[in-house]
């Protein structure tokens, strides 16, 4: 059912994530074996050598196959269809990279993978699901640790749901490169750590005011298992920094995400003060900084134009804090959002908005022609 490279869902509800990682775990599995015994092949002329998975049709997951990644793997005795996620992996762990690797012939990329592989020394962690192999990690002890999706949101939702006021299930989100759920979470404390954020600076904190907590984490190495935070104000949203991040590496596990999760209210308080700083930034051409930080994060050219039109609009681009352009930077979300961008795309997104936080605001306050 999920064996599409292309394959997304969405969840209202929390019950329906809980019962998809579930049903995850009896579909996918882990296999370590030598690198240097891993073989790349072409799906074209080796197809009728594929080994059946059993509870995968094996011909639609090979048609799927060739739409994509176009990629067989040999292992074990056996040879798997290869999904895209795991290309990133495999070229890793062949410790090769480059642009020009998506645009060779893949009897070409074969013969370099598979070059590379053989002087390859100790072991890969494969990860197999819906009848493909998603990530071909680097399986020595002291690299790739698995820990369970289900286990951490499992963690997640009883920590978020059992010591804060007031939660409701935002939505959550997978495909086969990464899982996310998030929690509306309306708490006095962290509204008061806000409100005390605001009043030292003459502001004040709206009471409508909602935090929303986001756990985020992938088995393919798209993300560690991370937790960050932002606050909603209706269809507004403002990305409240960096995430609080357990990459998955040696002998750190669930102990250690739990252990997080159990911080999420003291790096929610860490996270308002890096936010702090952003009040004693003065901004003299707050258009021209928001444009030329978003631009250095990523973000495409379209939607900067049209995030700092809109502040323009809204501030009359005046001298201002760097905390106030921000506020303006995050407004690209609900662009994005009204462009009907996905939810890959905007998570993403809120991704590059985080790194605005940090950038150094003087280095684009300049002077003359915004350029987009």
């Amino acid at each position: 059912m999920y064996y599409q490279d292309n394959f997304s869902k969405t969840f209202r509800e929390e019950v329906g994530l809980h019962q998809y990682l579930a049903e995850v775990e009896t579909h996918a599995w882990w296999e370590r074996v030598p690198c240097k015994s891993i073989e790349v092949l072409t799906a074209a002329g080796n197809a009728g050598s594929v080994t059946p998975i059993s509870g995968a049709e094996t011909d639609e997951v090979l048609s799927d196959t060739m739409k994509h990644t176009q990629l067989l793997v040999k292992a074990m005795g056996n040879v798997y269809l290869l999904g895209g996620t795991a290309l990133p992996t495999i070229q890793r762990r062949a410790r090769i990279s480059g642009n020009a690797l998506s645009e060779v012939k893949k009897p070409v990329l074969a013969y370099i993978l598979n070059e590379c592989l053989g002087v390859s020394k100790g072991k890969a962690l494969l990860r197999f699901f819906e009848g493909k192999i998603r990530a071909i990690h680097s399986g020595d002890p002291k690299d790739y640790s698995i820990i369970h999706m289900m286990d951490i949101f499992m963690a997640a939702s009883a920590y978020v749901n059992g010591d804060f006021e007031d939660v409701s299930f935002a939505g959550g989100f997978t495909d086969h490169s990464l899982t996310t759920a998030a929690w509306s979470v309306k708490d006095e404390r962290m509204l008061e750590a806000y409100r005390e954020l605001m009043k030292q600076y003459g502001r004040e904190a709206r009471e409508q005011l909602r935090t929303e907590i986001r756990i985020t984490t992938s088995d393919v190495a798209a993300s560690g298992a991370n937790v960050c935070y932002s606050m909603k104000e209706g269809t507004n949203t403002i990305v409240l920094g960096k995430a609080l991040k357990t990459i998955h590496r040696g002998k750190k596990g669930i102990d250690e995400v739990e252990e997080n999760i159990r911080q999420i209210f003291e790096f929610y308080k860490e996270t308002l003060r890096g936010m702090g700083r952003l009040f004693d930034i003065q901004v003299r051409y707050p258009a021209n900084a928001m444009a030329g930080i978003m631009k250095s994060v990523g973000i495409g050219k379209k939607l900067v134009a049209e995030t700092v039109e809109r502040f323009k609009t809204e501030s009359g681009n005046q001298a201002c804090t760097a905390y106030d352009a921000y506020c303006g930077i995050c407004q690209v979300l609900s662009l994005a959002k009204d462009k009907g961008a996905k939810e890959r795309a905007m998570l993403e997104l809120e991704e590059d908005i985080s790194k605005c936080i940090t950038k150094k605001w003087s280095d684009f306050d300049i002077p003359g022609e915004i350029r987009y």
